[in-house]
């Protein structure tokens, strides 16, 4: 079995452990954001990171009462807590600007200084101004990722907007799905890559061919094999990881984001787009921008 597979199987046993059976709400999603990580559960760190929250916040505020945010954190700082005292800062000068609550928490993650904050109000203003999102609600954890990029604002809104428009020309359908899909490939890439679009014109073409219809579901995960380098005849091994993941948690192989698990789960040992490059890596990537995040309310608070 592939060792990643192997982790997350472990993960989510573990996970029922410490939890509590009743909790396949969030298993397989806390055990596969760890898992790209190459992070094995532990409880003493999840812990550790609960002493953090609680140290660091009073009884009443919502990191410390959101079980979304403390295992949002938990994945984030497991290796590192000593850290979580600096997005609690980040987190008050996020709100200055934005609404108070989860969002801003998973925001504050991915911010190190005021300058980071600024690149990402000027990220979103700039994306705001391309034609396909005008009328689109962008996450703002979202955007503080993409704005980790080296890339200035506007370099990225137009490598996003170029990914967008050339989709559409390919053939993907107009609307969220291929906004996070240009999102994806923003992110992987920075600049606009031809030969990205070229692959994922050819793994289109392969999904197709099996799928016999490409569903909205499956263009994260065009996306995300497409910035991995993921060749045609690697598909019968992610295909097997697909079928162990879907027959051990008892998931249907038809569920649209089976797949995606999948894919997250294959590609996590890859280069993805050109990451290596710079402080950023796959797991980041994967947990703030692929489409499988924890259960969200999006509650505003504190």
């Amino acid at each position: 079995m592939n060792d990643r597979l192997q982790l997350f199987f472990d993960n989510i046993e573990k996970i029922k452990l410490y939890f509590g059976s009743d909790v396949d709400s969030f298993a397989k999603h806390l055990a596969l954001k760890l898992t790209v990580r190459n992070i094995h559960f532990y409880y003493e760190d999840y812990e550790n990171v609960q002493q953090q929250i609680k140290k660091h916040t009073k009884w009443y505020q919502f990191a410390r009462n959101s079980s979304t945010l403390n295992h949002a954190y938990y994945v984030h700082f497991a290796k590192n807590p000593e850290q979580i005292p600096i997005a609690f800062q980040q987190y008050k000068i996020v709100t200055k600007q934005f609404t108070r609550g989860e969002q801003s928490y998973l925001t504050a993650m991915y911010l190190t200084d005021e300058a980071a904050f600024t690149k990402l109000q000027v990220l979103i203003n700039e994306l705001m101004q391309q034609p396909s999102l005008k009328l689109t609600s962008l996450a703002t954890h979202h955007c503080a990722i993409l704005a980790t990029r080296p890339e200035e604002a506007h370099i990225l809104a137009n490598t996003y907007t170029q990914y967008y428009n050339k989709l559409i020309t390919i053939g993907f359908v107009r609307g969220k799905d291929t906004i996070q899909m240009a999102l994806l490939l923003t992110a992987g890439t920075g600049i606009f890559c031809e030969n990205t679009i070229q692959h994922v014109q050819k793994l289109a073409k392969l999904i197709f061919s099996i799928q016999a219809i490409i569903k909205y579901c499956h263009y994260s995960t065009i996306a995300l094999l497409a910035l991995a380098n993921f060749q045609l005849n690697q598909f019968p091994a992610l295909e097997d990881i697909h079928d162990e993941i879907c027959h051990s948690l008892k998931i249907s192989p038809n569920s649209c984001n089976t797949l995606l698990l999948a894919a997250q789960i294959y590609t996590a040992n890859e280069v993805i787009g050109d990451l290596p490059f710079y402080n950023m890596n796959f797991s980041d990537f994967a947990y703030a921008l692929v489409n499988d995040d924890f259960t969200s309310t999006h509650t505003a608070s504190d």
